[in-house]
């Protein structure tokens, strides 16, 4: 270090030493430490991505859906096996083009013979004669064919198209399965947090219940009853506590794979019970049960699964009708045998090739007959798809259509509620009502806020499912709901 560099060294030891004494700038000059020892250190990303009031107080960045959707995109296991799935299903049609196109091959052949051979010479009787002889010889033949008429290739390029096809629709199926699957996943895991959060706040209320119970006890004014009613409640509400985190644990695990991070409880953004509403639009179940017969992406995979088994059915039934070729072959033969020896030709032929099978021990007959069964079995699939997409479609239409005025009705039993549980104090405290009484009235209190809570997520989770059987699924209703989660976690 030269001696400049250490004269800077021993002035930054100075001012650290003067930042411990006033506490808030030691987190610079600690920061600054690399560019005086290795150069400037690189830029973080998530550090430009995190706002400096949230990187001060070390809270976690927020993740909402949005940003969960981004994330599941970019790592779930699941799409990248549904992106290979898509890839390998994309060259069935180009595979089964092969069989329709020219087959060309070249054969080569180099050979190195010897020949001993005994002969009996004519004029001398008895007399044999060992004749000894070696030579090279090569072949090489150049033939072309080209299909004029294959009722099987012809089938099978048409179930590669399907296939591929298939793929396409099987890919985009599994995104929107594995993005429901996350929308459900993070709504649980905010229904788990804000679960826990009311059973804490409820634990406190029963406490200061008890605490109070106990004081007017020790008074002479209170009764025994009561605080081992309040100590009950208090007790069975911190017991519930327990599996409530670990509900939450278990949710947040699942949401941390699918979106490929660590998720903590306090990155989810939460639900406004007051305002939170899903605008349906002018959607009817006659208009969402039209779209789902064209746009599910089920049924449409369905649909493409019956006619790959309708067009395997004839590939089979191609098995007993002729096949018609033409070929062209140029050869190249030079003393490759005996017969040839001292031999060099050429030879160049073109021809009509024609077959037609006559028996194969009755396994094509039987071919025909199971792919028929399948085809019956994947019709019966598709009768069986639509009926379930028509059902599930209902059911969640329904959902969504009464969930607005069950949340409405719900708001005000929370703040009847809440009303209940203050006019509840007074009369205790005026000995008209019980400790009873209080308990329940908390009670209620409590149960009509997780009811709200509940509702409003099974409604959120209703409206994407209802998107995804009617066919209408996109990115736009992630973000729809993504706006129905403005309340972060305090």
């Amino acid at each position: 270090m030269t001696a400049r560099g250490r004269r800077e060294c021993a002035a930054m030891r100075r001012r650290l030493r003067g930042a411990g004494r006033a506490g808030r700038w030691l987190p610079v000059a600690v920061a600054a430490l690399p560019l005086f020892f290795g150069g400037i250190a690189p830029v973080r990303a998530d550090l430009l991505e995190t706002p400096p009031r949230a990187q001060a107080q070390s809270h976690p960045r927020t993740l909402d859906l949005a940003r969960a959707y981004r994330r599941m995109l970019l790592n779930a296991p699941e799409l990248h096996a549904a992106r290979a799935a898509r890839a390998a299903g994309r060259e069935a049609k180009d595979i089964a083009r092969a069989g329709l196109l020219p087959r060309a091959s070249v054969n080569y052949r180099r050979s190195r013979t010897r020949l001993a051979e005994e002969v009996t010479q004519s004029g001398s009787p008895g007399e044999r004669v060992t004749v000894k002889d070696a030579f090279s010889g090569r072949r090489t033949d150049v033939s072309i064919e080209q299909p004029l008429f294959d009722y099987s290739a012809i089938s099978a390029y048409r179930m590669g198209r399907t296939q591929s096809e298939h793929a396409e629709v099987q890919y985009r199926l599994e995104t929107q399965q594995v993005a429901l699957g996350m929308i459900d996943i993070y709504l649980n895991a905010v229904l788990a947090r804000e679960t826990l959060a009311l059973a804490r706040q409820q634990l406190r209320v029963y406490e200061d219940m008890l605490r109070g119970n106990e004081r007017m006890m020790a008074q002479g004014e209170g009764t025994r009853i009561d605080v081992l009613e309040t100590r009950t409640q208090a007790g069975a509400t911190r017991s519930g506590l327990l599996a409530q985190e670990n509900e939450l644990a278990d949710r947040l695990r699942e949401l941390s794979a699918i979106v490929g991070e660590p998720v903590e409880a306090a990155q989810l953004l939460g639900i406004d019970l007051e305002e939170a509403r899903i605008p349906l639009g002018e959607a009817d179940l006659d208009g969402l049960l039209s779209d789902a017969l064209r746009q599910n992406p089920e049924l449409q995979a369905t649909r493409l699964a019956v006619k790959y088994n309708d067009l395997a059915v004839e590939r089979e039934k191609g098995q007993f009708l002729a096949k018609v070729s033409v070929y062209a072959a140029h050869e190249r033969v030079a003393s490759d045998t005996i017969n040839n020896k001292g031999r060099d030709y050429k030879a160049n032929t073109v021809g009509l090739s024609a077959s037609l099978p006559l028996f194969s021990g009755g396994g094509s007959y039987y071919t025909v007959r199971q792919s028929r069964e399948r085809l019956e079995q994947a019709r019966h699939e598709l009768d069986h798809a639509v009926e379930t997409a028509r059902t599930m479609l209902e059911k969640y239409f329904r959902v969504c259509a009464s969930s607005e005025e069950r949340v409405r009705t719900l708001r005000q039993n929370v703040a009847d509620s809440v009303g209940l549980v203050e006019a509840m104090r007074w009369s205790v405290a005026g000995g008209e009502r019980t400790n009873t009484d209080a308990l329940h009235a908390e009670r209620q209190a409590y149960q009509a806020r997780l009811e709200l809570l509940r509702t409003c997520v099974e409604w959120f989770q209703a409206y994407a499912k209802m998107r995804f059987y009617a066919g209408r699924f996109s990115e736009e209703d992630v973000l729809a709901l993504n706006r129905q989660l403005a309340v972060e976690m305090r």
